[in-house]
């Protein structure tokens, strides 16, 4: 369905402009920092993909994710000052949140009207964390640009499989894996779905295979280098940094407190950065983190079973012991605790045991919830859900404009 700009649609891109320009200004990254920048200048300086080194030589990545930094490479070859490259990134990043906002619309309009949409569309432009999110160094804008391109055709081919949304669902899906490896559950998830709802085998098969193609080459470099077929492997890192002696919701990277790790792990550790080796560190460090990890839970149960239910809580609402600097901003907290009354609600409203786009969604809310409460839980994680919980929120939205105007017309008559 094509989008026209109307009156309403420029309005609110103008003020989506304006509030991420604001945000840039004030709140913009000055640096490339973190992770993000150790990868970049491995690739700018030893052309290689890498997010540590031992003794000076860098450890081939598995455990962060390719597709941003690459992206920031790509975009860095030809830009030699700094503050002229972050500028370029803050600009792509405004571009791809504007587009974001187009591809909402869309989203709204194939299950609410004009009026609901617009109301949806006005809430995710203006939400602002989303606002924030643009001035930062961070994957998150492209994941939800790609999430929402993902979820339009997603919800196109609840409705319909064909071609041309098979192509696009397939590319965003193959997309998202490369920025965020966890993806693939999504990915699975979705055409069992897809399946189950229109029993099309060899349409589901064509998108399983333009996928796989898609990432082949990285699933080929890991498979060359790891001996293992995957994106990323991390789990035994992020399981650990959420489910340690001293975590929180937003986790605690443990394995940094070795002296407080079991001496088993302790004495793994040190032989593996003393004694190698270096192509395989990270495969076998995060084996390491695994084990570790799992043997906490085991030591006890009950106290991990209980932390889950906190980080799940915590994702869905808010983080009551949360450590970020102005978490608790009214700015972040009040539009959230909002959003997510309206949502549950919404689940509550529109629930039923048919194979539709409602339950979908609700499914795909859920999954991210559960899946990631198993590790932890970060202030912007909510962005991957916002326009799930939008979506659901409309329904009450809905649900109140029609009793609102039943009421006016018994009124009027």
């Amino acid at each position: 369905m094509p989008i026209y700009f109307d009156k309403k649609l420029t309005f609110i891109i103008f003020l989506s402009v304006v509030a991420r320009t604001v945000s840039i200004l004030m709140y913009g990254d000055s640096y490339v920092d973190g992770e993000w920048g150790i990868l970049l200048d491995n690739l700018q300086q030893n052309g290689i993909l890498s997010v540590r080194s031992i003794d000076g030589v860098p450890v081939p990545n598995i455990f962060m994710p390719p597709l941003y930094p690459f992206f920031l490479y790509l975009v860095q070859i030809p830009i030699a000052n700094l503050d002229f490259f972050l500028n370029v990134i803050f600009t792509i990043h405004l571009i791809l949140a504007i587009l974001s906002i187009i591809i909402v619309h869309k989203i709204f309009l194939e299950i609410f009207n004009s009026n609901i949409s617009f109301i949806g569309t006005l809430i995710f432009a203006l939400f602002p964390l989303n606002i924030y999110a643009v001035s930062q160094i961070s994957s998150i804008t492209l994941q939800i640009f790609l999430i929402n391109i993902f979820l339009y055709n997603c919800i196109k081919l609840l409705k319909k499989m064909n071609y041309r949304n098979i192509f696009l669902f397939s590319i965003s899906s193959a997309m998202l894996i490369l920025l965020r490896g966890e993806f693939f559950i999504f990915v699975i998830l979705t055409l069992v779905y897809l399946q189950l709802k229109h029993k099309q085998t060899g349409k589901i098969l064509i998108t399983t295979l333009i996928i796989i193609l898609t990432i082949s080459p990285y699933l080929y470099r890991n498979y060359n280098i790891f001996g293992v077929i995957t994106v990323t492997k991390s789990t035994g890192y992020n399981l650990l940094k959420g489910n340690n002696p001293r975590t929180v919701v937003e986790g605690i990277p443990m394995f940094l407190h070795v002296e407080t790790v079991i001496p088993e792990t302790k004495k793994k550790l040190n032989n593996l950065y003393s004694k190698g080796p270096i192509k395989k560190h990270d495969l076998l460090k995060d084996r390491i983190l695994l084990d570790q990890a799992i043997e906490f839970i085991k030591i006890d149960p009950s106290k991990y079973a209980k932390l889950y239910v906190k980080k799940f809580l915590s994702f869905t609402f808010i983080d009551l012991n949360s450590t970020y600097p102005k978490y608790y901003s009214i700015l972040h907290i009040f539009p959230k605790i909002i959003l997510s009354i309206l949502t549950i609600f919404g689940i509550i409203l529109v629930f039923n045991l048919k194979m539709n786009i409602t339950n979908y969604i609700t499914l795909f809310y859920f999954s991210n919830i559960g899946l990631f409460s198993f590790f932890f839980i970060l202030p912007r994680y909510s962005l991957s859900l916002l326009t799930i919980q939008i979506i659901l929120s409309l329904y009450v939205v809905e649900k109140i404009l029609k009793k609102f105007n039943i009421k006016k017309n018994e009124k009027n008559n």
